[in-house]
């Protein structure tokens, strides 16, 4: 694998005018036994771990993978903010602060190697499949607030589309058509009523949803045209998918080139109230020495927990391991529109799955990937941080289980094996992120547990938390329901 140094001399040098020191490796204190000592007991705490499962989209690594912008961490600097995390959440904040001032001065603080969490181990989908629970959201929080939550995600959809055409992004973007299918009668039924539900929304308030035509397949009809031979229904609408690492290191080298700091490999362990002089009221304890910003952005998604331990003890938010294998298909064919679709299924046997197929063209087509079979764990992966480890038991049915929807005309009779990895999620119990202030602690700010749903979230709430950092109140169109302090205020 090249050194990232090396790989960005050959990409055409993005980045490295904004760059006075490129760390291909990860320091001797990192490599030396008792910090991989102190990693692990780290670990144990719900910080991420040093050594987390090998990620498909991740091979090879990003030219910006273990990029330190300055080889030296700025301990003698007041920054304007600190960013925790440099998933889709940070890394889309820093873009859209410097978007707005490119004269702020953003650290922004990263465990692992760039887009080393969530973000660069999902399932490749960019799609707005939460339209299903509008109904419950017009019962929990009326109709006003469901329809900005769900104009929100199909805005959001929209929005990272024109953010990788803007920037001729080469992360595998494709525009293709989605649909969630069915295998039992009674949620087929079920979804159709949601559906029609959804209709009537659309027809009496068409400027306050989201543009997407959702069309409805049953019985035979949905096979003919889907080509799964066993699902009694289809409803379809388009979505996205694409190699989600390369988007969100295309997002950080933006923020780059306009001055953002990116130290890598560099563990945010705590936080405090600063009392020092300079503007700063905050100090980040890193495990390379202590950071200072005037505001601090916790990116930290289901590692959230451990660095603000207040947070923590509200039960708000529950870490849960997700897990995503690659395979391949004999008989895979570019010309087989089965293949040139997203896919995801509530209730076969095996559970909530999900599925996207490598367009043609791009590195790995025909490889498909696919996600979800939690329901093979009795933990169901609730509570766990460590994404060092694979579950044989979902690792087994997500490489069975194409073969069996797909149906053996499409699949062929055997499937080639390209790996397993794992990823750590942040759930919570009414399925949305935590955005905004913290309360009663003046200058720090969270983007964080997007429920294994950031790119339909993440993009367009880091534009209402900017707005909101910088100008003091949140845009009216996003949702008050994805308000963090809720988690204060809605305690067990």
């Amino acid at each position: 694998m090249l050194f990232p140094l090396v790989s960005a001399l050959v990409a055409g040098a993005l980045v490295p005018e904004v760059c006075s020191s490129i760390i291909p490796e990860r320091d001797a204190l990192q490599n030396s036994k008792r910090t991989i000592v102190d990693r692990k007991e780290l670990s144990a705490r719900g910080f991420p771990v040093p050594d987390p499962t090998e990620s498909y989209w991740q091979v090879p690594e990003h030219r910006i993978a273990s990029l330190r912008t300055t080889e030296e961490l700025p301990t003698n600097k007041t920054f304007d903010y600190v960013i925790i995390g440099s998933g889709i959440s940070g890394a889309a904040t820093a873009m859209k602060l410097l978007n707005r001032n490119s004269e702020l001065s953003i650290l922004m603080l990263e465990a692992r190697t760039a887009s080393s969490g969530a973000s660069g181990r999902n399932g490749g989908h960019v799609k707005p499949g939460d339209w299903k629970i509008i109904k419950e959201w017009v019962e929990t929080y009326g109709e006003d607030e469901a329809l900005r939550i769900q104009k929100l995600e199909q805005d959001c959809v929209d929005d990272m589309a024109d953010f990788v055409k803007t920037y001729n992004v080469s992360s595998g973007f494709h525009e293709v058509e989605t649909a969630d299918l069915y295998w039992t009668r009674e949620a087929f039924e079920k979804a159709v009523k949601v559906w029609e539900y959804q209709q009537e929304i659309d027809q009496r308030r068409p400027a306050d949803v989201g543009k997407n035509n959702r069309t409805v397949y049953a019985r035979q009809a949905a096979r003919d045209y889907w080509k799964w031979p066993e699902i009694l229904g289809a409803i379809t609408y388009k979505s996205a998918i694409q190699n989600p690492y390369h988007t969100v290191c295309a997002m950080l080298e933006q923020s780059l080139k306009k001055g953002l700091n990116l130290q890598t490999n560099t563990m945010a362990l705590s936080l405090s109230q600063s009392t020092a002089s300079g503007g700063a009221r905050w100090e980040v304890e890193t495990d390379r020495g202590v950071v200072r910003g005037k505001r601090v952005v916790l990116a930290t998604n289901g590692y959230t927990g451990a660095l603000h331990p207040r947070l923590g003890k509200t039960k708000f938010l529950t870490p849960t391991r997700s897990q995503v294998s690659a395979v391949h298909p004999e008989a895979y064919s570019p010309n087989n529109t089965v293949f040139s679709r997203s896919h995801s299924y509530p209730d076969l046997h095996s559970g909530n799955n999900y599925i996207i197929v490598r367009a043609p063209g791009d590195q790995g087509q025909g490889d498909v990937i696919i996600g979800g079979g939690t329901m093979f764990s009795p933990s169901r992966e609730k509570n766990i941080t460590d994404d060092s480890v694979i579950n044989e038991d979902i690792a087994l049915h997500l490489h069975r289980v194409s073969r069996t929807v797909f149906g053996y005309r499409n699949w062929g009779e055997t499937t080639k094996v390209l790996g397993d990895w794992t990823g750590i999620t942040c759930n919570t119990e009414d399925g949305f992120p935590g955005v905004g202030a913290i309360p009663d602690e003046e200058g720090l700010f969270a983007s964080i547990c997007m429920n294994g749903h950031g790119m339909a979230w993440a993009y367009r709430s880091a534009e209402a938390l900017v707005e909101l950092m910088e100008e003091g109140e949140a845009p009216t169109w996003f949702p008050k329901a994805f308000d963090v302090e809720r988690a204060f205020t809605q305690q067990k």
